[in-house]
């Protein structure tokens, strides 16, 4: 250790004449600390939130996104395949986009209507994210559909499993759909059940079974359970003999149910097949409205978005999930940036209070420097012995608070006992993402507004003229 480390160390433990100044040091450490663990805990929550709304956002939406310019896309097959060819690119499927409107037993909705391959989406892993039972996504293609509440024996009705009291097809869905009250609660889990029959330009036909999946909270909404009978509404309908469009109300029966967890998801979307969405929505067959992209990488997305334009052709366009979800991203890192400086307010305020504890210190010293200088000591030694007592102050008070924010982030991510509701965090605990570079980063800013705390008081202790300090002596 040098002649200044260990004199500034013998400041620090010297028993000071004057108690203040002990306690200001005191202050000035914990100030630190404080700092410190608290930007270390509120960084690493909000890194946590972040990164929790990326994955649900990410695993629930698509990577890239890609159109046809002025049109819908027809050789939907062609263009997957040419954009699998693609490196990087892990999954690509065909989906169909539409608002419509959706009532059921007790309720009305306006809702976004997307038609999807169920088989492609089964094995691309679409569905993995929405806590579907597999034999709601079976009714997509099975029919007659079957419920997946649990059987338990024969003479067990699977009534049981369902809400005591069926909800009841209320006025809007009309008499094709309600029939006998009887035929109703029956058919909410018979495969007979359904809607009887549908008045058609040629006779009385029965209405065929078309799969929707709705998510939980909409389920709500409308008062509907599995299997239960709803009405869709869309504007794109037939072509009348005028030339306008007029409303076309098919009717589905709901295959299952979902929860993403996020309540715009849970309440807006509705699922089923491509055909079945086609012909709701007012698209010819074999038509999409784009083709939806997962990638391996989700930060190389804009560049795997650019190679599959090359690929496609001008022809084509496309959007990544950093544009589709720029605002919102970008409001989080102006956050991160907000919390950042205000809590590096209290750093600031703990640095006040190291120059306090120098500038006190010099005056209290001015005799030992005066001796110092007087022995041969330079004016560059003394302004390091103050310098170094300033960085101990602040390397105390950091090393404390590294401890200390740490410590809480993995308590924090171990245990979860702190509760979120999902419907409106998107999960069920606080988040909590511990980055290194981050905290290595609180450590250098910690560090250096101590630094320059004691600039001011090692100058005027380094300027001190050794006659004048011991004259009066």
């Amino acid at each position: 250790m040098g002649i200044e480390q260990s004199i500034a160390v013998r400041f620090l433990k010297a028993k000071r004449r004057n108690s203040l100044v002990s306690l200001i040091s005191v202050l000035a450490v914990g100030g630190v600390g404080l700092g410190v663990a608290a930007l270390i805990v509120v960084l690493a929550v909000l890194d946590g939130f972040e990164t929790n709304l990326k994955n649900k956002l990410l695993g629930l939406s698509a990577h890239v996104s890609v159109y046809r310019s002025g049109a819908n896309i027809t050789d939907w097959e062609e263009v997957t395949r040419a954009i699998k060819t693609v490196p990087g690119v892990r999954s690509a499927l065909p989906f169909i986009q539409g608002q419509v409107m959706v009532s059921g037993g007790s309720g009305a909705s306006g809702i976004v209507l997307i038609g999807l391959d169920p088989a492609a989406s089964v094995s691309g892993g679409f569905f993995d994210p929405l806590n579907m039972s597999p034999e709601g996504v079976a009714n997509l293609t099975q029919r007659p559909m079957k419920t997946p509440y649990p059987s338990f024996g024969e003479d067990e009705a699977e009534e049981e499993y369902l809400p005591e009291d069926p909800p009841e097809v209320g006025p809007q869905a009309g008499p094709e759909a309600a029939g006998s009250s009887e035929g109703l609660s029956e058919g909410l889990l018979s495969s007979e059940a359904g809607l009887e029959s549908e008045t058609q330009a040629g006779g009385e036909e029965e209405e065929p079974e078309r799969p929707i999946l709705v998510g939980r909270e909409l389920g709500y909404i409308l008062g509907v359970g599995v299997l239960s009978p709803v009405r869709v509404i869309s504007p794109f309908g037939r072509v009348t003999p005028i030339g306008q469009r007029s409303p076309l109300t098919r009717f589905f029966k709901v295959a299952g149910t979902f929860q993403a967890n996020y309540y715009d998801y849970d309440s807006k979307l509705a699922f089923t097949t491509i055909d079945e969405a086609q012909s709701i929505l007012g698209l010819k067959p074999g038509e999409v409205s784009f083709i939806e992209v997962k990638v391996d990488d989700i930060y190389r997305a804009d560049r795997i978005h650019q190679a599959i334009i090359d690929v496609l052709g001008p022809d084509y366009w496309g959007r990544d999930w950093m544009q589709m979800n720029l605002s919102l991203f970008s409001a989080l890192k102006l956050e991160q940036a907000a919390m950042f400086v205000c809590l590096t307010l209290i750093i600031l305020v703990a640095a006040f209070n190291i120059a306090s504890t120098l500038i006190m210190m010099v005056t209290e010293k001015t005799r030992d420097i005066a001796i110092l200088k007087a022995m041969g000591a330079t004016s560059r030694q003394i302004r390091k012995i103050f310098t170094l007592q300033g960085l101990l102050v602040g390397a105390v008070g950091t090393l404390g608070g590294l401890i200390v924010g740490v410590s809480l982030c993995l308590i924090l991510e171990r245990y979860e006992f702190i509760s979120l509701p999902p419907e409106i965090y998107l999960t069920n605990t606080l988040p909590v993402e511990l980055r290194w570079p981050q905290v290595a980063a609180i450590t250098v800013v910690s560090m250096l507004i101590s630094y320059l705390a004691t600039v001011y008081p090692a100058k005027q202790a380094a300027g001190f003229d050794p006659v004048e300090a011991i004259r009066y002596e």
